[in-house]
């Protein structure tokens, strides 16, 4: 069964690169090696806490290689930062550690579990900075109480190596970085530039539709993303 799960990953990626290639996004891809540039300004932050749970260090590890890897991209204008490409692989030989996830619309445990809370971080952030989403998938499932959340429903994007990714475009005329704060309880993303970035107006609204939950979010009055999730019978903290 595991050696089917990695030969079906394998040419999903294989099909990704050979679709990237074809529409001629390999070469906008923000790479790790930070360039030669000093961004010394924070124009925009985000924090989130980060909720405990019984592999709550392993999760905070996950969220620490992510980061490090993505603080040492700088995203020039008109390059795509594309979490997995940035990221890779989230695996034992890398470091990655099981932690809580969310596995076939059910909470369960997998290596790499957490990284979530980044790409959800980096996509909010990107939407508060007016830059152009280009991939970004909504959990299936909302697993939160509303005085447990971490983020707006609707604020999330989550990952899944080789099927699902975060990507957004550098539209603005600068290049762009993010650096991270972390500690057991907190996640701080960090935008930096050398010039200003007005944060834009971002509305999530919700409709209860059949069971599911409708967020349309709505950015400086237009609406980029609409999200559905279906509610689980006994929601628990993840």
């Amino acid at each position: 069964m595991k050696a089917i799960k990695r030969l079906k990953r394998t040419l999903r990626l294989l099909q990704r690169s050979a679709n990237d290639f074809r529409e001629g996004r390999s070469q906008r891809f923000a790479r790790t090696g930070v360039p030669d540039i000093s961004l010394l300004h924070i124009p925009l932050s985000l924090a989130q806490p980060i909720r405990p749970t019984a592999t709550l260090q392993n999760k905070v590890d996950n969220i620490r290689l992510a980061c490090d890897r993505i603080g040492q991209v700088v995203v020039l204008p008109g390059q795509m930062l594309s979490f997995w490409h940035v990221v890779g692989s989230p695996v034992r030989r890398r470091g990655f550690k099981v932690s809580r996830n969310i596995v076939g619309g059910r909470l369960g445990e997998a290596v790499g579990g957490g990284l979530c809370q980044v790409s959800g971080i980096l996509y909010h952030l990107a939407l508060l900075a007016g830059l152009d989403i280009v991939e970004r998938h909504p959990h299936s499932v909302d697993i939160y109480r509303e005085e447990e959340r971490h983020t707006p429903l609707g604020a999330d994007a989550t990952v899944v190596y080789g099927y699902k990714d975060l990507r957004f475009s550098n539209n603005l005329s600068h290049p762009l970085q993010f650096r991270f704060e972390i500690n057991e309880n907190r996640l701080i993303c960090h935008l930096l530039a050398n010039e200003p970035v007005d944060a834009c107006t971002i509305e999530f609204e919700r409709e209860s539709l059949d069971g599911q939950e409708k967020v349309t979010t709505i950015r400086n009055g237009v609406p980029v993303a609409v999200s559905c999730y279906r509610k689980m019978p006994q929601m628990v903290e993840g």
